[in-house]
């Protein structure tokens, strides 16, 4: 069940937008959801890392990894909170000094929960796994504060990840239009676009 209190925050920040937006996956969307604004809020903030902190607890793991850039504040906070090692995979193996992929003190066999703000394709979270089980790590679960319900985390499970979401995007629209702050036209078009845009998933 949704943090409903923690739903209105990020509409009333614009953390949850609504519009034409062109997603970094290529896809166009009739929504945004940018938790970069969030990290700025250090009550919403507090919030939202003890919220994984605490989904994150029952699991057996040894460092939380960020994928750069937009998940690092969360994997950095989240793993404080949580007392774990903390790793980030780049976007691109570094040309100078260790030339490392995974940064940190990653070593094998440890086992590793990937974190990442919100999932759409899934291909940013599969590549961080595979970069992580490169170097030797055991990628036991990743998870996202929010799941657009695209097919994301559906393809991170075919790399035999547990994969799971605090929220889903569904759960989220139809909150919002619940309370009135959006219409049901734009809360019924919103669905069509993401029964249409469910098998758009690469890797």
């Amino acid at each position: 069940m949704i943090d409903e209190d923690l739903v209105l925050d990020l509409y009333g920040i614009g953390a949850i937008r609504f519009g034409r937006f062109r997603l970094t996956s290529g896809i166009e969307s009739p929504f945004y959801i940018d938790l970069r604004v969030a990290i700025t809020h250090p009550g919403i903030y507090r919030r939202m890392v003890k919220s994984m902190a605490e989904a994150l607890s029952r699991l057996n793991i040894d460092v939380v990894a960020g994928i750069e850039t937009a998940s690092i504040p969360w994997a950095s906070m989240i793993a404080y909170e949580l007392n774990k090692g903390l790793v980030y995979v780049r976007k691109d193996t570094k040309e100078h000094g260790t030339a490392k992929l995974v940064e940190g003190d990653l070593r094998q066999g440890m086992r590793v929960v990937v974190v990442d703000d919100v999932v759409t394709t899934g291909s940013s979270i599969i590549r961080a796994v595979r970069a992580i089980r490169g170097q030797g790590g055991d990628v036991v679960a990743a998870v996202v504060f929010i799941d657009r319900e695209q097919g994301g985390l559906e393809a991170v499970r075919r790399e035999g990840v547990y994969a799971f979401s605090l929220a889903r995007i569904t759960e989220v629209i139809d909150f919002l239009a619940k309370r009135g702050l959006i219409s049901d036209d734009l809360r019924n078009t919103i669905i069509d676009y993401l029964v249409k845009t469910r098998g758009t998933t690469v890797t």
